[in-house]
C-alpha cells in the first residue's frame, strides 16, 4: 500500500506529459495531424465556426423478444415479445463545432390504445467526436412492458384488446461505442445526423467500431406468461438476466446526394460480442455463463441540407443477441427523430482558435 501514492504520482506525470503533447500547438507531428484531418471540400463542408440552433422531436422504444429452441411450437405460443414505448420529446439542440447540447422542452404521452399499461423511461446520451472518429455513450431505463404476442395465447384479446403486461419488468442498459471512419476524407458521417456538416456529393466508407455494454433485465415474477411456461422446462422461473459485453463491429456507411442538397444516408455494422451473463431464477438463484454472440447497429437518415438551413429525419436501431442452447433473447432499441435548424455566422474566439490547432483537436 505504501507504493500506491508513488504509482499514482507516476501515472499523473505520464498523463500530464501525454496531454501536453496533444494540446501543444507547435509539436513536430502537427503537420502530419493537419494532413490527416484534411478533407475534400468538393465532397462535404464543415461548419466549425457557426453557431447552430435546431428544433427536434424524438422517441425511443425498447424490445426484448424471448424464444425457446427445444419444444415444438407451431402456433408460436412460446414466443414472448415484450415492448415498451417512450414519450415523444421535443426540444432545442445547440451545436458549436464538435460540441453540442440538447435541451428537452416538453414530453407528450405516446399515442397507444388502452390495454398496454404505462412505461417509465429515462434516457440520456453524451456524444463526443468529429468526422474521423465518434464516441457515443447512452443510458436507457425502461420499466413496464407489454407482450405484443398476447393474441396467440389469449382468446379474449380480440374482444378486450388488453395485452399481457409486466409492470415490474425493468431493463437498464448502458453502452459506450467508439466508431471510426477510414474514408473521412470524402465522407461526412455526421452530415446525416447533425447540423455541423454538409455532404454535397455522394460518398461511402468502411466503418470500424468497438463497444462495451451493461444490460440488466429483471422482473418480480417469471419472464414468461403462464400459457408459455410449459415450453421452457427448467427455465420457466427465470426472472433476471445481467450481461456485460465487449464487441468489435465492422460494416459500411454511405450517402446518396442529389443537387448538393437532398440526401439519403445509412450505416450498418455487425460483429462478434463476448458476453458474461448471469441468469437468475426464482427458486434456483444465480447461474453465471460466458458466451460469444452477435451485436450490431443500423441507422438511416434523409432530408434537405443547405448552406444555412437543414432538415433531417433519422432512424437508429441497435441490437444484441443473448442466445443459449435452450432460450434465445433478442434485445433491441429503436429510436427516431426529426429536426430542423439554422447555421448562424459567428466569430471564432481566439482561445478556441488555439484549441483548433492542437493535435488533439485535429485527431477527432
Amino acid at each position: 500500500m505504501k507504493s500506491l501514492p508513488l504509482i499514482s504520482i507516476c501515472l499523473l506525470l505520464a498523463f500530464s506529459t501525454f496531454a501536453q503533447s496533444l494540446f501543444k500547438a507547435d509539436t513536430a507531428n502537427l503537420r502530419k495531424a493537419r494532413k490527416h484531418a484534411s478533407w475534400d471540400t468538393l465532397r462535404y463542408q464543415k461548419f466549425n465556426s457557426n453557431l447552430i440552433i435546431g428544433y427536434f422531436q424524438s422517441y425511443r422504444n425498447f424490445g426484448n423478444e424471448f424464444e425457446q429452441f427445444k419444444e415444438k411450437d407451431t402456433v408460436g405460443i412460446s414466443k414472448t415479445n415484450y415492448f415498451a414505448e417512450s414519450r415523444l420529446v421535443s426540444g432545442i439542440d445547440i451545436t458549436y463545432d464538435k460540441f453540442s447540447l440538447a435541451l428537452g422542452l416538453r414530453t407528450t404521452p405516446p399515442k397507444q390504445s388502452e390495454g398496454k399499461g404505462n412505461t417509465k423511461t429515462i434516457t440520456t446520451n453524451f456524444n463526443f467526436g468529429g468526422n474521423i472518429w465518434f464516441l457515443e455513450n447512452s443510458f436507457r431505463y425502461f420499466k413496464g412492458f407489454y407482450d405484443k404476442n398476447t393474441a396467440t395465447y389469449d382468446t379474449t384479446f380480440k374482444k378486450t384488446g388488453i395485452y399481457y403486461q409486466q409492470p415490474s419488468l425493468e431493463n437498464t442498459l448502458f453502452r459506450s461505442k467508439f466508431i471510426y471512419f477510414p474514408n473521412h476524407y470524402n465522407y461526412a458521417f455526421r452530415s446525416g445526423y447533425a447540423g455541423s456538416y454538409r455532404q454535397i456529393r455522394s460518398a461511402a466508407t468502411w466503418v470500424l467500431s468497438a463497444s462495451v455494454s451493461y444490460n440488466n433485465l429483471r422482473c418480480d415474477s417469471s419472464f414468461f406468461p403462464m400459457p408459455s411456461r410449459a415450453f421452457y422446462g427448467n427455465y420457466k422461473d427465470m426472472n433476471g438476466l445481467k450481461v456485460i459485453g465487449t464487441s468489435v463491429n465492422f460494416g459500411a456507411a454511405g450517402a446518396l446526394v442529389i443537387f448538393k442538397a437532398f440526401f439519403v444516408s445509412g450505416m450498418l455494422i455487425i460483429g462478434p460480442e463476448q458476453q458474461w451473463r448471469t441468469y437468475n431464477y426464482i427458486n434456483e438463484g444465480k447461474r453465471p455463463l460466458s458466451y460469444v454472440s452477435w451485436s450490431g447497429d443500423g441507422r438511416g437518415s434523409f432530408g434537405l441540407n443547405l448552406k444555412r438551413f437543414y432538415m433531417v429525419g433519422t432512424f437508429i436501431s441497435d441490437f444484441a443477441i443473448y442466445n443459449s442452447g435452450f432460450v434465445g433473447v433478442l434485445n433491441t432499441s429503436i429510436s427516431g427523430s426529426f429536426s430542423f435548424g439554422w447555421r448562424f455566422r459567428s466569430k471564432t474566439p481566439k482561445a478556441y482558435k488555439k484549441f483548433q490547432q492542437t493535435r488533439f483537436y485535429l485527431a477527432i
